[in-house]
């Protein structure tokens, strides 16, 4: 059921009488766990380390292991966790949190992927650069690997060119704005919430934080990354990789659907479908030396390779409207041997 439409207005009211004290206490951070416990133990040990205090953690379970959940209550007895019974997707898992952070009364909803770790100060300064910024945003920390933290995953540069108020916020706060959203970790105003509305859960895994990303910026909302906050990521534990047939999946079909919902800005349905594109040559090329011709991709994928094979389910569930989770995908046929026992 959508949301009703939300006065941004009155957001920057709550922030100008909120100190940064009250505003950590004012903000719910929603990790999501399913069958991660250790990098949900380490993800909450960082939360709780903290030095802005007073930021509330909820653990939403996406159907894990029983025992899973009585680890994190006898570690993290002050965090509330919410067993859904069943894998939701980053999509419906996160919904719930954001449905609860809305009728709480929480200012700030914070989506935090459980392979993170913060930087003690993380929050301290996402508070401090959303008080810069000043405006309903879509939020994001610096972000380098896990394995490597020298490796940035997302911190951007400024462009060349800046207005002066984007040049005041890059050079005073380190702030620079960007023109996606990034899923790791992505903090909103509950009122941009009520405003945009909650995530498409059609999307399950994969894009749909770029699809939230774009119905926020047709209703003029900006998103930033405040490079001063720093958290290390994992990345794609949950697929068992950072390139996996799940992902190719999710990525192919979810590329559809976000074209599809986004024709109205051509721009951008082209930027979805020609990234799939590359995605995809990129791929062939590690199977086939030809696979980076046109007609090198089209025979990898009509080829039994799996990935090919996920492509091909990906568009056939995306034109049958089949979204969600992916069902699991049947076992490859083998050729068959004269002679030999089947």
């Amino acid at each position: 059921m959508p949301l009703p439409e939300h006065d941004l207005s009155r957001l920057d009211e709550v922030r100008g009488e909120a100190s940064a004290p009250q505003a950590a206490a004012r903000t719910l951070v929603v990790v999501l766990n399913f069958n991660g416990i250790a990098d949900t133990l380490a993800c909450l040990d960082s939360l709780r380390a903290q030095t802005c205090p007073g930021v509330t953690a909820l653990v939403v379970d996406n159907g894990s292991r029983a025992d899973d959940l009585g680890r994190i209550a006898a570690r993290f007895p002050e965090v509330e966790v919410i067993a859904l019974g069943e894998n939701r997707g980053w999509a419906g898992g996160n919904n719930v949190g954001l449905r609860l952070g809305l009728e709480r009364d929480f200012v700030n909803i914070c989506l935090l992927n459980n392979d993170t770790v913060l930087r003690p100060d993380a929050f301290a300064e996402l508070l401090a650069a959303a008080e810069a910024i000043g405006v309903p945003c879509l939020l994001h920390p610096g972000i380098h690997y896990f394995d490597d933290p020298s490796r940035p995953q997302l911190f951007p540069d400024p462009p060349a060119a800046l207005d002066a108020a984007a040049r005041r916020l890059f050079e005073d706060h380190n702030i620079v704005e960007i023109n996606w959203a990034y899923g790791a970790c992505l903090m909103v105003p509950a009122a941009l919430v009520r405003h945009v509305g909650l995530l498409d859960e059609r999307f399950f895994l994969q894009l749909e934080e770029h699809d939230y990303y774009m119905r926020a910026a047709a209703r003029g909302i900006r998103s930033y990354c405040a490079r001063r906050a720093r958290i290390l990521h994992k990345e794609s534990i949950s697929f068992g990789g950072r390139v996996t047939p799940d992902k190719t999946y999710y990525q192919v079909r979810n590329t559809l659907l976000l074209a599809e919902k986004h024709l109205s800005r051509p721009a951008e349905a082209l930027w979805a479908l020609r990234r799939m594109l590359w995605m995809l040559h990129r791929q062939a090329t590690t199977v086939r030396p030809d696979g980076g011709s046109r007609l090198g991709l089209l025979r990898w994928l009509c080829s039994a390779d799996e990935f090919a094979r996920a492509t091909r389910q990906g568009v056939r569930h995306y034109l049958f409207r089949r979204f969600g989770a992916r069902p699991v995908p049947p076992p490859a046929a083998r050729p068959v041997v004269p002679g030999a026992i089947p």
